[in-house]
């Protein structure tokens, strides 16, 4: 069973808008959830400790920088890591003298033409890692004769040096057959800092990938006890009506599909979402998600449906539950981010 809780309420003002895919960090040392304001360049610290009923921001940062921010992490009150995808690029950025202290691409120039670099957000975050920055990411225009093992998900970068490597290729679910571009392509990651292990969802698979620290890769079973069926598009990736946006798009909305997989390190289980094909409408927003839970060997727990209107791509977890933030919320004064209790 998935209980919803309370409802955390954050002041928004005039400039910020907290949007499906804005970038948050939540930090369990001073109950802290980070935002960052990617329209305006500002990073936004709400303290969650307060009982008020609107929690208004402890602190604005403004980040002196024109580039466009698609996410980042909070190391320190001096250092933030800033990613703009637009050229795959890795900002260190020092909040004390508001400049740029390092830069970093994901861009390999000696692979091929096939290697994603990171999309990364909060359902796919970077990982860093001893030595290694690591993320995941998909690119659109797959072709029938085009080596499969060259489409890679994976991008590292190497410190000190700044080298990048490419690694781990779709399923072999992927490797045939259409699966209908950028949203059954998105990958879903996260990971387990007790194992040092990195865990991959696909949409269109059942099983996850576990990927280890000597990037060895083990399958392992992750699929609903819901009868479903994950079907593939009946064309061939060739075909020129791939590039319909809206018949892709309602290839995906109709079709049963996997999205985040998530750690949550307070009770040491993972967490699945399914997405359903709606019962009416046809809109993305409209499918039917539910929770799969599993123990950390991945033993099946149960699964339950969530709530509606989840921005599933904008949300943090605590001690408390999961809280995502509410897509259908029409107060633009206020983000309002729902607590799920997981009790399966």
């Amino acid at each position: 069973m998935i209980t919803q809780g309370d409802t955390l309420n954050l002041y928004l003002d005039s400039l910020m808008v907290m949007g499906i895919s804005t970038p948050v960090e939540y930090h369990e040392k001073g109950n802290r959830l980070y935002a960052f304001d990617n329209y305006n360049n500002r990073l936004l610290e709400y303290p969650l400790s307060i009982t008020k009923e609107i929690i208004h921001p402890e602190n604005i940062h403004r980040i002196r920088i024109k580039k466009k921010i698609s996410y980042f992490r909070y190391l320190s009150p001096d250092t933030l890591i800033l990613y703009s995808y637009k050229g795959a690029e890795l900002l260190y950025y020092n909040t004390t003298n508001d400049q740029i202290s390092q830069k970093l691409t994901f861009i390999n120039k000696t692979t091929g033409n096939h290697a994603a670099p990171p999309y990364a957000n909060t359902a796919s975050p970077l990982f860093f890692n001893n030595s290694t920055i690591i993320g995941f990411g998909f690119l659109i225009g797959e072709s029938d004769n085009e080596n499969p093992v060259g489409r890679t998900t994976c991008s590292i970068i190497h410190l000190p040096e700044g080298n990048v490597h490419n690694r781990i290729p779709y399923s072999h679910l992927y490797w045939s057959h259409n699966w209908g571009g950028s949203h059954m392509r998105t990958p879903y990651t996260t990971y387990n800092e007790q194992t040092k292990n990195i865990l991959l969802s696909l949409p269109a698979d059942h099983n996850i990938q576990v990927i280890d620290t000597n990037w060895q890769v083990k399958e392992l079973p992750a699929a609903t006890r819901k009868n479903i069926c994950i079907t593939s598009m009946e064309l061939s990736k060739d075909n020129k009506k791939v590039s319909d946006a809206e018949y892709t798009l309602q290839y995906f909305i109709n079709t049963p599909s996997y999205r985040n997989i998530i750690y949550d390190k307070y009770h040491d289980r993972y967490y699945r979402i399914l997405e359903l094909p709606p019962a009416t409408h046809r809109q993305m927003a409209d499918k039917e998600t539910s929770l799969i839970a599993f123990d950390k060997d991945f033993k099946y727990l149960g699964e339950a449906s969530l709530p509606k209107a989840l921005a599933l791509d904008n949300f943090f977890i605590t001690t408390k539950g999961i809280y995502f933030l509410n897509a259908h919320n029409k107060d633009q004064n206020i983000a309002q981010y729902v607590q799920c209790k997981i009790e399966l």
